[in-house]
């Protein structure tokens, strides 16, 4: 996979992001300025990999994270602002009904959350530490194992 930067990114609802993910052509892009910070540099590329994994995981994997996530119930908080902005968007139905903003969740949410459990930067976490730990066991029974 390729790793390019770019300055003034922006994601497919057009915010402003740090970085942006192309599957089918294996390309990375990161903004500029993450150069000058390398922890943040970190945790961005390493979500961004992270979307890789979530494409071959298969639907069982990924179903087992919708689970985890439902199990969560209505718990505030996320541990990246890439999924808690999508959180806060979803509807009651959008989960039963497995809708496109669900499922995009889904993905940010696990990114989000592997780049939490392999860099350890928690500077946007904002997850209850008891679902915290539920997601890292999740990571470490069907991730790391």
């Amino acid at each position: 996979m390729k790793v390019r930067y770019r300055a003034s990114l922006v994601d497919t609802a057009g915010n402003p992001a740090h970085a942006a993910t192309f599957i089918r052509q294996r390309l990375i892009l990161l903004d500029k300025a993450l150069r000058d910070d390398p922890r943040e540099h970190a945790r961005i590329l390493c979500h961004e990999r992270f979307h890789f994994a979530w494409v071959r995981l298969g639907n069982p994997l990924r179903l087992s994270w919708e689970t985890l996530l439902k199990s969560e119930g209505r718990a505030r908080g996320e541990t990246g602002w890439s999924a808690e902005w999508r959180k806060l968007k979803l509807t009651p139905s959008d989960s039963i009904r497995r809708t496109r903003r669900w499922r995009e969740y889904c993905c940010e949410s696990f990114c989000d959350t592997a780049a939490w459990v392999f860099t350890g930067a928690e500077n946007e976490v904002t997850l209850a530490k008891r679902y915290l730990k539920g997601r890292k066991l999740w990571f470490e029974r069907h991730i790391m194992e």
